[in-house]
């Protein structure tokens, strides 16, 4: 504890540094019906994992934000998905209104990370440098007569600390 003594007028001085760095917020909806991420499969001859059908989204996402002015984000960030299913056909048309109100939600697959992984990677290497740098994430389920996506992401103007400003710098070269 002395050490900490030592330390706190740079330590108050750093913590009023790192609260006064503002946070950008990005907001986008996709309109797609939401779905999961198949578990990652073994590919016996190239000794590596890959993830059925992450390539074509990450190419669909690519060509849907083509023409937009998306920041390029690699900084620490927060993500909020919330995902739209279509109302269920055999559900009663009073529990279709109020599912569409918000009031009934999904309890059935995919579940809401599998989810929220498909749309993290999609974005990776397009909006985000690396999926790593998500520090806090929200994933959650509605019905729809509209089904999609929509995403927010909140993120750091700056680097909290020279650590990560490295940390990010001898990754990307």
């Amino acid at each position: 504890f002395r050490s900490l003594h030592r330390y706190k007028k740079s330590v108050l001085d750093e913590m009023h540094r790192i609260n006064s760095i503002t946070w950008n917020k990005f907001s986008f909806t996709l309109y797609l019906v939401p779905s999961a991420t198949p578990r990652p499969r073994y590919c016996g001859k190239g000794n590596f994992f890959y993830v059925k059908g992450a390539g074509d989204n990450k190419k669909l996402f690519k060509y849907l934000v083509e023409s937009e002015d998306v920041p390029f984000i690699y900084t620490a960030c927060k993500v909020d998905i919330k995902s739209y299913f279509p109302i269920p056909k055999g559900m009663h048309p009073i529990d279709q209104i109020l599912a569409e109100m918000g009031y009934i939600r999904p309890i059935s697959k995919p579940d809401f990370d599998n989810v929220a992984k498909t749309y993290c990677d999609m974005i990776t290497g397009v909006i985000l440098s690396d999926d790593c740098i998500i520090i806090e994430g929200n994933s959650s389920k509605y019905y729809s007569w509209k089904p999609r996506i929509e995403m927010t992401i909140e993120y750091m103007n700056d680097f909290d600390c020279e650590y990560n400003k490295k940390k990010y710098r001898n990754k990307t070269g």
